[in-house]
């Protein structure tokens, strides 16, 4: 029968068989979109928007993978505490302090150079990145607040003017020099001198006016008390904000970059009030916290601090710590989450490359390997994870020999997901030969793995009220 006739057919019968029919057609199609018993299958991938504002196709992770984010079978010792990094949230012994890589001083390359955690002692690493719509913003922690820090950070803005000023002024009167001589000696002008020497004093005395007028390095009204921010140098490649507030004991110092403009192209004054505002806002979701705090809301934990958002901030956070009576075994945990399917760090590659460790490359004189690590699978809280590393022993005149050691653990997440990014964690050791600061020795491998491991098990997403976009209307 040709399509032609059917319709036609079908357009004779009564409508109550053509309803009937409908229904019973429709009914078929339910029962194959559905599962076993009847459920709604989920689509195995759902529509975001990239960090460029583009719409993308990700995966889409299932009602059990979400929830194994929680770790729902875990239970946390009765002596045990908790602490926070990012989203995620992780316990520890009552008898163990945790040491956030936190520096009491700035960096001696400037105030805002290097912002990154790190220990006193030299040891630890750590970077934190918020990726918000208009901005790409880095965060460091320092403290505890002293009168020293609070004015290297506050006061950055005013003393780096002031410098300036004298360093023009100076500028300025060898200019006029270089024009006496000129009007002294003219036959020395070639071709475009003059033109470049009255060009360079327009530049000077400009520089000088916005200076005095406070449009160089623009201060920012942050609606913070003890905080302060400015537009940095123009001259920098992309435009970007630099500033610092006081939460409680600490200082959280940032540098936040404007998002959609080319190099060296410099915003209007309404674009810069635009990010300015977006930049308030942010600043203003920052709250103190102390150790072993943990917040109900949605957003970051922080070393001491806190940043409130609505669950969908794109992130890349890294902190060491340690635990007090062992300074010399370092922990770093990392979390990447990138909104719309930014690429997972590749963790099985990271497991192998650290169980390989001296076989492609050369240890240090008078070390060995003692034990290879995998690679082999591992858990991070209820997630299925990669792991690898390496113990070595290195042996010193006149001395013992002594273990070093480097233990990977890497969940590679869901793309685009907020509640299961990518995870990593590190043990390793440090050496008091490269860190004289330190004033003791790593324990053993043997004796340090039961603390990682009991890290490892507990490592979960933190839960919130109201919970993860992710995860309502699925507990």
């Amino acid at each position: 029968m040709s399509l032609s006739k059917g319709i036609h057919l079908m357009s004779r019968r009564r409508p109550q068989q053509l309803l009937r029919r409908t229904a019973t057609i429709c009914a078929v199609m339910t029962l194959f979109a559905c599962g076993p018993r009847g459920q709604a299958e989920e689509s195995k991938t759902t529509s975001g928007v990239d960090r460029f504002g583009k719409r993308v196709e990700i995966p889409n992770p299932s009602r059990e993978d979400r929830l194994a984010a929680l770790a729902p079978t875990y239970a946390k010792p009765a002596d045990h505490k908790s602490e926070c990094l990012g989203r995620l949230m992780f316990d520890t012994s009552e008898k163990m302090i945790v040491e956030w890589a936190v520096s009491s001083e700035t960096s001696k390359n400037g105030s805002f150079d290097g912002l990154f955690q790190h220990f006193d002692d030299g040891t630890g690493k750590g970077r934190i990145q918020i990726e918000t719509n208009q901005l790409n913003t880095v965060f460091a922690v320092y403290g505890p607040v002293t009168p020293k820090l609070r004015e290297e950070f506050l006061n950055y803005r005013e003393e780096m003017n002031a410098a300036a000023l004298i360093g023009l002024s100076r500028a300025l009167e060898l200019q006029k020099e270089t024009e006496d001589m000129y009007k002294r000696r003219p036959e020395l002008l070639g071709p475009g001198i003059k033109e470049h020497v009255a060009e360079e004093r327009a530049r000077l005395e400009k520089e000088l006016e916005d200076i005095k007028s406070g449009q160089h390095r623009k201060a920012i009204d942050l609606r913070r008390p003890n905080s302060a921010a400015f537009r940095a140098d123009l001259k920098a490649a992309k435009p970007y904000f630099r500033g610092a507030i006081v939460l409680g004991k600490h200082i959280v110092a940032f540098q936040s970059m404007l998002r959609g403009f080319e190099n060296y192209i410099e915003p209007t004054e309404d674009q810069w009030n635009i990010a300015e505002s977006a930049l308030r806002e942010l600043v203003g979701k920052l709250q103190p916290r102390e150790l072993y705090e943990i917040p109900k809301d949605r957003g970051f934990c922080l070393p001491y601090a806190f940043l409130r958002d609505d669950g969908t901030y794109g992130n890349k956070i890294s902190t060491s710590f340690r635990f007090g009576d062992s300074p010399a075994v370092i922990y770093t945990l990392s979390v990447a989450a990138i909104p719309g399917g930014g690429a997972s760090e590749t963790t099985i590659l990271n497991a192998t490359g650290r169980s390989a460790t001296g076989l492609l490359s050369h240890l240090p004189e008078n070390t060995t390997v003692k034990q290879r690590l995998g690679p082999r699978p591992a858990k991070i809280g209820a997630l299925t994870s990669e792991q690898g590393g390496i113990v070595v022993e290195a042996k010193r005149p006149g001395q013992p020999p002594r273990e070093g050691y480097h233990v990977y653990t890497g969940y590679a997440g869901w793309a685009g997901s907020q509640i299961l990014p990518t995870i990593e964690v590190v043990m390793e050791s440090a050496a008091r030969a490269s860190y004289p600061k330190l004033t003791k020795d790593a324990p053993p491998y043997e004796q340090a793995r039961p603390r990682l491991d009991a890290l490892l098990k507990s490592i979960r997403l933190r839960p919130t009220t109201p919970p993860m976009p992710e995860l309502v209307g699925i507990q």
